[in-house]
C-alpha cells in the first residue's frame, strides 16, 4: 500500500513538473510573439509614411512642370502659394491622402522662407516619423531655381 502511494506521489510530482516547464515555455513564446509584432507594426508605420512622403512629393498641386513634362523633386513655389489654401479648404480629401501629418516646405537657398503646407496632428500617438526631403524650389516669376527641404512629419496611433 505504502509502495503505490509512494509512486503516486512521484507521479504528481513529475506531472507538477512537467507542467511547469510547459508554462515556462509558454510565456517564452508568447513573449517572442509579442516582440515579433511589435517589430512588424514599427515596420509598417515606417513604410505608411514612406507612403505618405511620396503622395506628397507627387501632388500635382505642388510639382514642376515645363510644357506639361513633370520635373522629379522640384516644387514649384507659386502653385505652393496657392496649394496651402486649396489644403485648407479641402481638409477632408487631403485627410484621406495624408492623415496625421504635418508637412513643411524650407527654402534655404537663395532666400530663407518656409511654408506650411498640411498640418493635421493628433495628441495620442505610438509613434512618429519624420521624413526630410531635399528639393529644388523654382519660382516661375523669375525663372529661377531654389533649394529647399520637404518636411513631412506622420503620426500613428
Amino acid at each position: 500500500m505504502k509502495k503505490a502511494q509512494i509512486q503516486i506521489g512521484e507521479t504528481i510530482a513529475v506531472l507538477f513538473v512537467f507542467f511547469i516547464l510547459i508554462i515556462i515555455g509558454f510565456m517564452f513564446y508568447v513573449k517572442v510573439i509579442k516582440g515579433n509584432i511589435d517589430i512588424e507594426k514599427e515596420e509598417l508605420s515606417q513604410l505608411r509614411s514612406v507612403g505618405i512622403s511620396q503622395r506628397i512629393m507627387f501632388l500635382p498641386e505642388i510639382q514642376c512642370s515645363e510644357d506639361n513634362i513633370i520635373i522629379d523633386n522640384c516644387i514649384d513655389t507659386l502653385k505652393l502659394e496657392y496649394a496651402q489654401s486649396i489644403m485648407r479648404e479641402n481638409e477632408i480629401y487631403y485627410y484621406d491622402l495624408l492623415e496625421f501629418s504635418d508637412v513643411n516646405v524650407l527654402q534655404i537657398y537663395p532666400d530663407e522662407a518656409k511654408w506650411s503646407l498640411y498640418s493635421r496632428k493628433t495628441d495620442d500617438f505610438s509613434s512618429r516619423f519624420v521624413t526630410n526631403v531635399p528639393v529644388s524650389l523654382y519660382d516661375p516669376a523669375s525663372r529661377k531655381h531654389g533649394f529647399g527641404v520637404l518636411t513631412i512629419e506622420t503620426q500613428f496611433r
